[in-house]
This record gives structure tokens, C-alpha cells and sequence, in this order.
């Protein structure tokens, strides 16, 4: 591999590993922090019953920001190539970690929701990073491989990230911890990121000095997902499946905190767990699995299972039981992931490929935005009933999997 390509890579998947530690360091924060009653971040009164709510509308300032901007910013790597995207990105990412660090020490409300909407405005990396490792794979079995090796970085970084935002956001633990101080931690990883974007990442793909911007083009992108004949099922699945994880992954902790009464130190530790889990299914079983059987045989069944197990786990009264079952579901989560995004990209031709994983980095988006909402009011009826909220889901992609299968 020449040296331009190493390090080009190597800026990719360190992108990709601070991007996810940003995003996974919060996990074990913010439900505590909303759901803790002698916590001064809502005045004084605020209902206790509300505060799942406004945590599922919180939640989605992130996504719901990531939705709008992210195709901006994939038009804007098309127009003016992905390294300029990207430093961009990051850059701003920085300043949305340093506000939400600063807002949760001054416990301000309001700058933090601001900060969640920078942070997922220049979100867009995502997409920009799958190009770019679309862009420097020689087979459509590489690309899956590549995917896969992301999906890896994304679970080792979900582990770290978790952990740390686990252990440093709680003060019995030790008395200078506390939640503002994992944020300052994500800022320093992303400076890292920001400066080695800088030094060592090449252009992978070409420019297109004279394509025009679509402000809109989240919205468009979800209808055009619904049009592309040969793919739109494809992009219905995948939304699907990311809904129910994503669904299970946001409201885990609020479940965590009102059935089993977890602190945050042992919400990082679930969460790290949880960053395994999907490394192992995401990396070392997929990989194993497409030596011995076809993708889409494999996706079928980890589809099956991983509704299945989100069916199982609202039984078990212990959190061991629960951990157990959570797992499980997770590694078939992870198996999904890199499949659906490699079927996606085969798809279309190589010079469609931003365009493509935009559209992909969009029905993210939307899913992500879409789950905490859900799981926020679905609280008010069951604290377990998101749980098979999302199982419906993902038994909703099996349908329509099963029905194009055969075409």
C-alpha cells in the first residue's frame, strides 16, 4: 500500500473512531442528567413524568440537525472534494463538544440543545468516510470487508467512548468527576482528529466544481430512497433495522435507571459492553460468516434473530438475564450493518457512490431522529414498550425482505 493510502486510511478510520466516541461518550449522560429530580438543568417544578419526554425531543436535536446538514455537506465533498468536507466537519463537531461541555457545567438547557444541533449539523463524516473507503476498495467483497472494519472501529470506539463517559461523568467515583468533564475528553479526541485530517488524508474521488446545493435535500433524499426501483426496498430494510437497534440503544439507560436503578459508572459499562457486542457481529462474525455463506442468507437470519431476542428481552425480571439478551440481539444488530450498507452501494455505479451513501447517511438520520421520540412516549404507557416497538419494526423489515427476495 503506498504511504498516501495508509495515511489517507488512516485518517478515515480515526474520523470514524473520534466521530463515534463523541457520539457514544454522552450515552451514559444524558438520561441521568434528565432523569435525576435534584439535578438544577430544569427549573424548579418541572414534572418528573415530563422529563423521558423532553429527553426523547433532546435526543433528537442531534440526528434531526444530522438529517438536514449531513446532505449539505456530502454535496459540498462532491463539489469541493472530501477532504475539505471533512476538515470542515470536524472543525465544527469541536465547537458543538466544547459548548456541550461548557453547558452542562453551567447546567444551561438551552446551549446544550443548541450544541447537539452544531454537533449533528456537521455530522456528515459518516458518509463522507464510507465514500472514501468505497472510493479505495478494489472488489464489492473488499468494500464489504472495508465496511466491516469501520463498523469494528465504530464498536471499539463505542467501548472506549462509553466507558469514559461512564467512569469521568461520575462523582462517586471520584469528587473532580463529573458529566461535563467526558465532553472536554470527546473535544481533545476530536483536535486529534481535526489535525490528522489535516497532515494525512488525500483526495480519493473527484470534484464537481459546478453542483449546486440543496438545502432540502434530506427530505429529497427520502423520497428519492423510495424511488430508486432497485433499491428502495433495500433502503426500507435498512431503515427499519436501524430504527428498532437504534430505539433499544437511546432508551436503554432510561430502562437501566427505572427497573434496575443503574448509576452512570454502570451505564458506561453496559455501554462498553454493548460497543463488544457489536464489534464482535459487525466484524469477527461477520467476517467469518461471508467465508462460508452468502450475504444475503446471512442478513435474513440475523434480521430474524435480532427480532427474535428484542422479543425475549422484556422477560427477565434480572439484570444479568437482561444483559444477556441485550447482548445477543446487538451481535445480530452489528452482522446487519455493513451488509445493508455494502448491498446499498453495489447497487450504483462508482461515481454515484457519494450520492448514494448520502441518501443512506439521510435514512440514518431519520431513524435516528425518529427512535427517541418514539421511545420518549412510549414511557408514559410501559417502561418496557419500546422494546416491542422495535421488535415490530424489524419484523416489518423481515416482511418486506421476504418479499422481495425472490425478484
Amino acid at each position: 500500500m503506498k504511504k498516501s493510502n495508509f495515511l489517507t486510511k488512516f485518517a478515515i478510520y480515526f474520523t470514524f473512531f473520534a466521530d463515534n466516541l463523541s457520539w457514544s461518550i454522552v450515552f451514559p449522560i444524558f438520561a441521568p442528567l434528565f432523569l435525576d429530580a435534584d439535578n438544577k438543568i430544569f427549573s424548579p417544578g418541572f414534572p418528573d413524568e415530563l422529563r423521558t419526554t423532553v429527553l426523547g425531543f433532546f435526543l433528537m436535536a442531534f440526528p434531526l440537525a444530522q438529517f438536514f446538514g449531513s446532505p449539505i455537506l456530502g454535496d459540498y465533498a462532491d463539489r469541493a472534494g472530501r477532504r475539505k468536507a471533512l476538515i470542515i466537519s470536524v472543525f465544527f463537531t469541536l465547537i458543538g463538544l466544547i459548548l456541550s461541555g461548557w453547558s452542562i457545567h453551567f447546567k444551561n438547557l438551552t446551549v446544550l440543545f443548541i450544541s447537539r444541533l452544531i454537533t449533528g449539523a456537521f455530522a456528515g463524516n459518516l458518509s463522507i468516510c464510507l465514500a472514501s473507503i468505497s472510493d479505495l476498495s478494489v472488489s464489492e467483497k473488499h468494500k464489504v470487508r472495508n465496511f466491516g472494519y469501520l463498523a469494528v472501529t465504530a464498536g471499539l470506539s463505542f467501548i472506549i467512548g462509553a466507558y469514559v463517559g461512564g467512569k469521568f461523568s461520575d462523582s462517586s467515583i471520584n469528587s473532580s468527576f463529573n458529566p461535563s468533564l467526558p465532553l472536554w475528553i470527546a473535544s481533545a479526541f476530536t483536535f486529534l482528529n481535526l489535525f490528522f485530517v489535516l497532515i494525512g488524508f488525500r483526495e480519493t474521488g473527484k470534484t464537481i466544481p459546478n453542483k449546486k446545493f440543496d438545502f432540502l435535500e434530506g427530505i429529497h433524499n427520502v423520497k428519492n430512497a423510495l424511488k430508486i426501483e432497485k433499491i428502495k426496498a433495500l433502503f426500507l430494510i435498512y431503515f427499519l433495522i436501524l430504527f428498532s437497534w437504534l430505539l433499544v440503544f437511546q432508551f436503554t439507560p432510561v430502562y437501566l435507571i427505572q427497573v434496575f436503578s443503574f448509576s452512570n459508572s454502570k451505564i458506561g459499562d453496559v455501554a462498553a459492553y454493548l460497543g463488544v457486542c457489536w464489534a464482535v457481529g459487525s466484524g469477527l462474525l461477520n467476517r467469518i460468516l461471508l467465508n462460508y455463506f452468502d450475504r444475503l442468507r446471512i442478513l435474513e437470519t440475523a434480521i430474524i434473530l435480532f427480532t427474535v431476542f428484542c422479543i425475549l428481552i422484556v422477560f427477565p425480571e434480572r439484570a444479568l438475564y437482561f444483559l444477556i439478551l441485550l447482548g445477543i440481539s446487538v451481535v445480530f444488530a452489528g452482522v446487519t450493518w455493513p451488509i445493508c450498507t455494502g448491498l446499498i452501494s453495489s447497487k450504483v455505479k462508482s461515481e454515484d457512490q457519494g450520492k448514494i451513501l448520502g441518501i443512506s447517511q439521510s435514512m440514518q438520520s431519520l431513524a435516528m431522529a425518529t427512535s427517541p421520540v418514539v421511545g420518549g412516549l412510549t414511557d408514559f404507557f410501559h417502561v418496557k414498550l419500546f422494546f416491542i416497538v422495535s421488535a415490530f419494526s424489524c419484523l416489518f423489515a423481515s416482511i418486506v425482505y421476504f418479499k422481495i427476495k425472490n425478484r
